[in-house]
């Protein structure tokens, strides 16, 4: 019957010790001095600024993050954590254990004793049922202990400091006072009281208004106080604003490539035009922008500014297409004013290309061939008799020429002469002298041929009718030496006294002294392509007019006219010599 009931016992243990497992869960220590984030106080609070990004001319801010400088007192206590542990039964244990019970349960239930009491009986099962319990409560833990979650602060161990930065969006009600200089001179300044986590400074547009030119813009300083503190910053100012090209001649030509071919032209650019400059490495070409296309401009036409690049104008860039030479309305529907005049010479000298310190004289060849048009096709000019000399480099090559016209001119010879250039009042002398400038070579100076000289050559020439057109430009050479209306005529008429006392000939100046001869151009759609005085001259022939009292007149009312209305100044003409000649009779 006990081997029975031992066999029962040992089975049951053996199932159980494959079966039994248990899981608890208890409370451990994780941290003797843990930052307990509920229970702090304030010692400390500051705010200052940070900039963040990148100034450049795509985006010319300075922007300045606030940040909040924060220190706190936090107190620290025993941190206790809840956490679950699975176990399993121990095999040796249970085996002992159940080994003891059942040596427990037989000296306890059998005769092997033979003086065993009652009360020894039940001391051994109660050891046995020990045995049992030892067995089955000595249990293997299983894994790691799994944590629940569940965390509680118990006492009180110390405190510590902590320093925390952060980048606040917060509406900050603090003034910020904001002085922006350039080579120390105060650009703006201004304050700000409220901005949410970032304060912005635009620069762009106010350092535009400082219209800066030059290779070296210099640099801009931003000085910022806020919350007592003063930050100061630096950027040169080629960070913040974009070169570009402004034209400073009155027109330069945009070509595709970077040398002087007539082939790679594109337009004419009108003066005050701007490019973005894309390169400047090359010693005598911008690289610019026109468009999306890179082409190239002389760097002598064109100054170097400093603009935003979202500051946008629709006259930023002014262009004049290239037009073919009888596409203008005076160089065509030119009318025949009379037949074939063989004993009839013509001189013509056009100066335009100009370098150093006088600008080109755009369209003054055009302007040549558009006296050649009306000499050859109203007037009846052979072509042959019609000489004509272009950027002259010294006095000797219109001498010259002058010489071959003397062979061929005669008593009953026309002779009509067409001047155009910059021109030079030397005041060096005992009266002023007025000169007609060449063009230079490089690097030497322009020759300059004496008006008064030439007019005695022209004058010395065997002729019935002389008649000059004068289109030069003096205001370029004034520089401070400005004569009044009657002092300007004066000196025209003394240096111009070999023609203008000669009944035979008249003389039609183009503009006074003080006055620059004008492009009948504009930014608008008005291109003429010549110059205003010659433009008018070839338009009072289309409309017939040949006296050159007539001819005159009508110079003085359109002349003027349009040199005010373009430019708002002056350009007045005027006639000397015999005003009674008529170009067409013989």
């Amino acid at each position: 019957m006990f081997l029975i009931r031992f066999n029962h016992i040992i089975t049951l243990g053996l199932v159980l010790l494959v079966l039994a497992s248990c899981t608890s869960a208890r409370w451990t220590v994780e941290e003797k001095a843990a930052v307990d984030q509920t229970d702090y106080r304030v010692l400390e609070q500051e705010s200052f600024l940070v900039p963040s990004g990148k100034i450049s001319p795509e985006n010319p801010v300075l922007k300045l993050d606030v940040y909040s400088k924060n220190k706190y007192e936090y107190t620290q206590r025993v941190l206790m954590q809840r956490n679950i542990q699975d176990y399993r039964l121990r095999a040796g244990f249970v085996t002992l254990g159940l080994g003891g019970a059942a040596m427990s349960f037989y000296l306890a239930n059998s005769n092997a004793l033979t003086s065993m009491s009652s009360t020894k009986s039940w001391a051994l099962n109660a050891a046995g049922a020990l045995f049992i319990a030892s067995g089955f409560l000595n249990m293997k833990p299983v894994g790691n202990p799994r944590p629940t979650g569940e965390e509680r602060y118990l006492r009180s161990t110390g405190t510590t400091t902590v320093v925390d930065t952060v980048d606040t969006d917060q509406n900050s009600s603090a003034l910020a006072s904001i002085v922006v200089r350039h080579n120390e001179k105060v650009v703006f300044s201004k304050e700000q009281r409220t901005f949410s986590g970032k304060l912005e400074i635009p620069l762009g547009n106010e350092l535009e208004e400082l219209e800066l030119a030059g290779p070296d813009p210099g640099i801009i300083d931003i000085e910022v106080t806020f919350k007592d503190s003063s930050y100061n910053y630096s950027y040169p100012v080629e960070q913040v604003l974009q070169p570009y090209a402004r034209i400073t001649s009155k027109l330069t030509e945009l070509r595709n490539s970077p040398n002087e071919n007539p082939d790679n032209v594109l337009a004419d650019l009108v003066r005050g035009s701007r490019l973005k400059i894309k390169s400047s490495d090359n010693e005598d070409w911008y690289q610019v922008l026109y468009g999306i296309s890179e082409n190239y401009i002389p760097k002598e036409d064109a100054e170097l500014i400093w603009r935003s690049t979202g500051f946008v104008q629709d006259s930023d860039v002014v262009t004049l297409p290239r037009v073919p030479f009888g596409n203008i309305d005076v160089e065509s529907n030119i009318p025949i004013l009379r037949g074939p005049t063989p004993n009839a010479i013509a001189l013509i000298v056009t100066n335009e290309n100009y370098s150093g310190k006088f600008e080109e004289r755009n369209y003054a060849h055009r302007d040549g061939r558009l006296m050649e048009a009306y000499l050859k096709n109203a007037l009846g000019y052979n072509p042959q008799n019609i000489y004509s000399i272009t950027d002259i480099k010294s006095s000797s090559d219109l001498y010259r020429q002058l010489s071959e016209i003397r062979f061929a001119a005669n008593d009953s010879t026309e002779l009509f002469v067409y001047l155009s250039g910059y021109g030079n009042v030397n005041v060096q002398a005992d009266e002023p002298k007025l000169e007609l400038l060449g063009v230079a070579e490089d690097g030497q100076q322009n020759p300059a041929i004496s008006l008064t000289k030439l007019y005695e050559q022209i004058a010395t020439l065997s002729s019935n009718k002389t008649v000059v057109l004068a289109d030069i430009d003096f205001s370029s050479t004034m520089g401070s030496n400005q004569f009044s209306g009657n002092q300007s005529q004066r000196i025209i008429e003394a240096n111009t006294t070999p023609l203008s006392t000669d009944m035979q000939a008249s003389v039609l100046m183009g503009t006074r002294l003080n006055y620059p001869s004008s492009l009948y151009v504009s930014s608008g759609e008005e291109d003429k392509k010549h110059y205003i005085f010659p433009y008018f001259f070839a338009k009072a022939l289309q409309q017939r007019r040949t006296n050159i009292s007539a001819i005159y007149q009508y110079l003085e009312r359109n002349v003027s006219y349009t040199a005010r209305r373009l430019y708002d100044r002056p350009q007045d003409p005027l006639l000397l010599g015999n005003t009674s000649i008529d170009l067409i009779s013989q």
